[in-house]
């Protein structure tokens, strides 16, 4: 949504913690519904986790060895980066059942719209859409989607923001322009055809990207194992390093 803002109205500041953020992960946890307080509460939990590692790291790097200096720099970073990793892959996922939920939601209507062979109004089949509804944040999606199309039944952007807030894939912003255009035209049969096609790509699209998900779930499965491993050797000789590093001969 294009906000206007008035003449003279001073853009809003970005604070500390989102100027030190990665590009996108501000834009991502607004898009999955956080509010801009609660952003900035997880920004802050983030660096400060992260300086409490290199604070602990750095402090055994007085009275052990020097090797925590340099390990003090290396902890807090993974630590920091990790935690964007997490919400990188919640948001894939998020992502991914919004496709899903944006394909029932044409599985539903396309049944609809043939058996009604354009007689009734698109407004009654989002209501019934609606009932057999059962995700919350669909419903409201669906229900604004319905208050936009009485307020502003010539327009279409009301569809196309009903898209993107679902999906947000090109292929759902072209099914919902054509459900826009078949609500303007004389309720024309082929569009109904037209739909079915773009549903049934949209299907096979999510079919593939289940399998792709499931799949990588298990892709590096034996990969986890072996470094797993390696992460116990390499820290067990990590600490006969630094056991013996006062023994040691530059």
């Amino acid at each position: 949504m294009i906000v206007v803002k008035k003449q003279g109205q001073a853009a809003k500041k970005e604070t500390l913690f989102e100027k030190i953020a990665e590009p996108t992960l501000y834009p991502m946890l607004k898009e999955m519904g956080n509010s801009h307080i609660a952003i900035e509460k997880f920004q802050k939990k983030r660096v400060k986790q992260a300086l409490v590692v290199f604070v602990s790291l750095f402090m055994f790097g007085l009275f052990l060895s020097r090797w925590f200096y340099l390990l003090s720099f290396v902890g807090a970073f993974l630590i920091y980066k990790s935690k964007y990793k997490q919400i990188a892959g919640k948001y894939s996922t998020w992502k991914f059942q919004r496709h899903l939920q944006f394909s029932k939601f044409t599985r539903l209507l396309i049944p609809y719209l043939k058996q009604s062979r354009g007689q009734a109004s698109l407004y009654s089949i989002f209501n019934k859409i609606l009932m057999r509804t059962e995700n919350e944040a669909d419903q409201k999606s669906l229900y604004t989607l319905m208050s936009e199309m009485s307020n502003k039944p010539s327009d279409i952007q009301p569809f196309i923001d009903y898209a993107e807030r679902s999906s947000g894939t090109d292929m759902s912003v072209l099914f919902m322009s054509t459900i826009f255009d078949f609500q303007q035209t004389t309720f024309d049969t082929k569009v109904i055809d037209e739909l079915g096609r773009i549903a049934s790509e949209e299907l096979m699209t999510s079919i593939d990207e289940i399998i792709a998900f499931k799949l990588r779930r298990f892709a590096f499965f034996p990969t986890k194992i072996v470094m797993s491993s390696f992460v116990l050797v390499a820290g067990f000789a990590i600490g006969v390093l630094i056991s013996n590093f006062s023994t040691m001969q530059f």
